[in-house]
């Protein structure tokens, strides 16, 4: 009986994630179509697609949370899977608040549902939490990595529809990059979700070494996941100090924002595969 019950909850869950998955790549049809043809009802249509996503996904998580008696936030599949979650929220509340960026679901809307697809091709096979790792720091430690990746991955497309923006230049006005925002507003709030993102890598690994402390008795143990996210944190921080002190704006600074994002995935989520430490063994974050 017990088995049968876990089998349903394992299926109900996939359900659940392939269901959010399909509607997020809805979603970004609409965006990208309301974008092409200048629909304001079909980027209306995305919005509402991506905020069913967002109820399906997060019933998806509940139930996998329900299921391993965890956070998802051990495996690779559960990593991706929250992280994208928390990408979409982020983008929802973003256009909410400022409309005007209902476009960069055009991108994005794919970032998050190519995530998810990345996830799959990883175990789905449940992993229990050590005792000794659990604490309260966990919890702050993962909720501030989720909101890092999310900031830095809608910064990544303001970035990119900024250097879309520049090629345009001033071409044909019924091009469907002059129904984005300025490139001024891009450039401007690309770098307030950088400041953002970094201001979240610090908690994240303040938290983190908090966290190791109560766990393994050091704050610090040059592990290679604390190693690759001090560089991480290193490679924004350059960025916000060329944009403070050399005035890092525009092209510069957005081509970096896109390049220091791409490096941070490799650092997180492919480097623990080839470089075993503590947090590679149990893919915390």
């Amino acid at each position: 009986m017990h088995y049968r019950r876990k089998v349903k909850t394992l299926i109900g869950e996939f359900l659940f994630y392939w269901l959010a998955l399909a509607a997020y790549v809805a979603s970004s049809l609409g965006y990208i179509s309301g974008l092409s043809f200048n629909k304001p009802n079909y980027k209306k249509n995305g919005r509402l697609l991506a905020m069913g996503g967002l109820v399906l996904h997060s019933i998806a998580l509940v139930i996998r949370w329900y299921q391993v008696g965890h956070g998802p936030y051990i495996s690779t599949y559960e990593i991706l899977s929250s992280t994208a979650w928390m990408a979409v929220l982020l983008f929802v509340l973003l256009e909410w608040r400022q409309r005007n960026f209902a476009n960069l679901g055009a991108l994005t809307l794919p970032l998050a549902f190519l995530m998810m697809g990345f996830a799959l091709l990883g175990s789905r096979e449940a992993k229990s939490l050590p005792p000794t790792l659990q604490s309260a720091w966990l919890v702050v430690h993962v909720v501030f990595a989720k909101l890092a990746v999310a900031a830095l991955l809608v910064a990544v497309a303001m970035a990119v529809f900024f250097l879309l923006k520049q090629v345009q230049g001033g071409g044909d006005k019924k091009n469907f990059l002059a129904r984005l925002p300025s490139a001024a507003v891009l450039d401007d709030y690309g770098y307030r979700l950088v400041v953002f993102g970094f201001i979240c890598l610090t908690v994240m690994i303040i938290s983190g070494a908090i966290w190791a402390n109560n766990s393994w008795g050091q704050y610090w143990s040059w592990d290679s996941a604390q190693t690759w996210s001090l560089v991480v944190w290193l490679v924004y921080g350059l960025l916000l100090h060329g944009r403070i002190t050399f005035h890092w704006q525009g092209t510069i600074s957005a081509w970096y924002a896109i390049i220091a994002f791409f490096f941070s995935l490799v650092a997180f989520f492919v480097l623990p595969y080839f470089i075993k430490g503590l947090h590679s063994q149990y893919m915390v974050g």
